[in-house]
């Protein structure tokens, strides 16, 4: 597996030969269910979990343990926290290294008003400076403790995902992202998009291929990759160490693979064969059953299908019909009726070509 750090070395000085993948971490999406979905067709480079709020699980709230599974793969896993208080990330390092995991990822780009309100995800780039440097030191001292000891290759990194902050400044970006890189963050992750920038504002990878050539870090890009082909073109014409892919891995959760295949030109000829998306549908409702509580199932379902109906032609009607069902075998039912009426849609083609 290739790391942030060996995905930095570049062929001629800047330039990664191969960018790492990786899933985003997505609220009541990136779970083990979904990780054990796209493990069945090929994994990216890293998972990095759903955020943990650091005060509940110092607490021991009850589902805590469920956000702390690192199925299927421990040695891909980085565990992503969120904290309105530099102490409580700081506590909870130790607590999520011990579930496995290659290391911490700080949320500072969580733009969703529940978290900003309390003070959480992007409010610690709208903080003064030496106040988010002071909770990155803390975290820092408790991965530097746990890393105490230990040979170099088991050593935990500190990563940072973030946007582009409240207003459109890349000198204030480059400043911020210096304090981090100063204060041991080891890899950033940048959203290209401001706090109040829905999805339908294209990313402005513009600025993480600029970020990526301003940094001693290595710098991920994260934002429109619904597709291989747009993976190989973000990083052609972004270079940057690395790509995240979040909406565009739960629509098509082949996309590493394809995406893999694609920069190294190892498609097999005539393509990669048809996904029934069916049987994955089958296979995710399946994984979500045998692994998550209850209590967690009707939300996450919606939440996956939302985004996987978009492989059918007529999505919006199957988004309604599977939405509208009660429980997910009851969403599975519905999508077995739509692809008995209209067997054609049953299989997707993924696009990947030979270069």
């Amino acid at each position: 597996m290739e790391t942030p750090e060996s995905a930095s070395r570049h062929e001629d000085g800047r330039f990664p030969r191969r960018p790492c993948t990786a899933l985003a971490p997505m609220a009541t999406l990136s779970h083990e269910a979904l990780r054990l979905l796209i493990h069945s067709f090929g994994d990216p480079d890293f998972y990095y979990s759903e955020m943990i709020h650091a005060p509940s699980l110092l607490a021991g709230a009850r589902f805590e343990e469920f956000y702390l599974r690192a199925a299927p793969c421990p040695e891909r896993m980085v565990w992503q926290l969120t904290s309105p208080d530099a102490g409580a990330m700081a506590r909870a390092v130790p607590l999520v290294l011990a579930a496995g995991g290659v290391g911490v990822d700080l949320n500072m780009g969580c733009c969703a008003p529940a978290i900003v309100r309390t003070g959480a995800g992007i409010s610690w780039m709208l903080r003064p400076l030496e106040e988010t440097a002071a909770m990155v030191q803390g975290v820092r001292r408790a991965l530097d403790a746990w890393n105490r000891g230990k040979p170099q290759e088991e050593e935990r990194r500190l990563s940072v995902k973030l946007r582009l902050g409240e207003t459109l400044s890349f000198p204030r970006l480059l400043d911020f992202c210096s304090m981090l890189a100063a204060e041991g963050v080891q890899q950033i992750t940048l959203h290209p998009r401001l706090k109040k920038e829905k999805y339908s504002r294209p990313a402005r990878w513009e600025t993480v291929a600029r970020l990526a050539e301003s940094l001693p870090v290595p710098v991920y890009g994260n934002g429109d990759c619904f597709s291989a082909e747009d993976a190989v073109s973000l990083l052609r014409r972004f270079p940057c160490a690395g790509l995240m892919a979040g909406r565009g891995a739960v629509r098509r959760p082949w996309l590493f693979r394809g995406i893999r295949a694609a920069w190294s030109g190892t498609v097999p000829d005539g393509g990669f064969p048809p996904v029934d998306l069916l049987e994955t549908a089958e296979l995710f409702v399946r994984f979500l059953t045998e692994r998550l509580p209850p209590e967690f199932q009707n939300s996450r379902a919606r939440r996956f299908f939302f985004y996987f109906c978009d492989n059918f032609t007529f999505a919006h009607y199957v988004r309604t019909q599977v939405l509208n069902a009660a429980t997910p075998p009851d969403m599975l039912e519905a999508l077995r009726t739509y692809c008995r009426q209209n067997p054609q849609e049953r299989f997707s083609f993924p696009a990947e070509k030979r270069p």
